[in-house]
């Protein structure tokens, strides 16, 4: 017990305490032992307690159950004895969670609804771990850390495979031809044959990720290569090229929009060495007050 203070759940083992004190006192001798009782076990007295625990909760004046004080009788409400809010939280969530059940069951039922196979989670990959499955459908959807897809976020400037230098790292590339995982290539494409009798020429790769037959090779392979797991840091050679390949284009965006307001505003012939506008425009005919004029 935590405190003597009587509350919720705590004044019949203030009572407990007293028949074992006034035991102890009759019988000096006596030996009381208190035990631990597993719930819902089927042990027949402790059965027997919860439920009369629940028509007292429920309906005291009605069994016979003692009220806290007689003051507190009354004919015309009975009042249930003290109870704690985590069991009335419980007890409403439950009865909510009831409701629901009823509402959805006659609505969402087998007969009803049936989901199709296709819908059906692949057992192979969801008794794989999350990172190994989180692997395989991102590389299922094509959102996956492959060249051609960082390249198309703009997350690298170019598509190159960073293994081999192919000029596109897409998923086809990886799961058949990159000399990287040449071995791991070959163990996959056997395992597919054995299972489906149709070799790699035949399959496509968003095929092969759709096929059932196929997960438990596709995951040996993920699992035993870097394949949409590890992107090396981008070298000075990249940022080199990213350099050239974005910045001057940018940059040429940048006059041409120079020169085209340059022209709309005939301020074409003021303009300075290099192409640039200089800090301050002439205000446009539109925009000018009678002062100016």
């Amino acid at each position: 017990m935590a405190s003597d203070d009587p509350g919720p759940g705590q004044q019949y083992a203030l009572q407990a305490r007293k028949h074992i004190a006034s035991l102890r006192r009759a019988r000096p001798g006596i030996t009381i032992e208190i035990r631990w009782c597993p719930a819902h076990k089927g042990i027949a007295g402790n059965e027997n307690s919860d439920d009369w625990a629940k028509i007292a909760a429920e309906e005291p004046d009605t069994h016979g159950v003692e009220w806290l004080n007689y003051a507190d009788r009354t004919e015309v409400r009975p009042m249930p004895l003290p109870r704690s809010l985590a069991n009335l939280r419980r007890e409403i969530s439950e009865k909510k969670w009831a409701e629901a059940w009823s509402w959805a069951g006659g609505r969402a039922s087998k007969k009803n609804y049936k989901m199709p196979e296709s819908h059906r989670p692949d057992g192979v990959v969801a008794g794989s771990t999350k990172r190994l499955a989180s692997r395989y459908y991102q590389m299922k959807t094509g959102h996956a850390r492959t060249g051609q897809y960082l390249h198309w976020t703009r997350a690298r400037p170019s598509a190159e495979c960073w293994w081999c230098q192919c000029p596109a790292q897409t998923r086809d590339h990886l799961f058949k031809v990159c000399p990287k995982w040449k071995l791991q290539q070959k163990i996959l494409w056997a395992e597919v044959q054995k299972e489906t009798e149709e070799g790699k020429s035949r399959w496509k790769i968003w095929d092969l990720l759709a096929d059932g037959r196929c997960g438990r090779a596709v995951l040996g392979f993920l699992s035993s290569t870097d394949v949409g797991r590890l992107v090396p840091p981008r070298e000075e050679s990249d940022a080199g090229s990213e350099v050239i390949e974005w910045e001057p284009r940018e940059r040429r965006e940048r006059e041409e929009e120079r020169e085209a307001e340059a022209e709309e505003l005939g301020a074409t012939e003021e303009l300075g060495v290099g192409g640039e506008l200089p800090l301050f425009l002439p205000t446009p005919p539109f925009m000018a007050t009678a002062d100016d004029e």
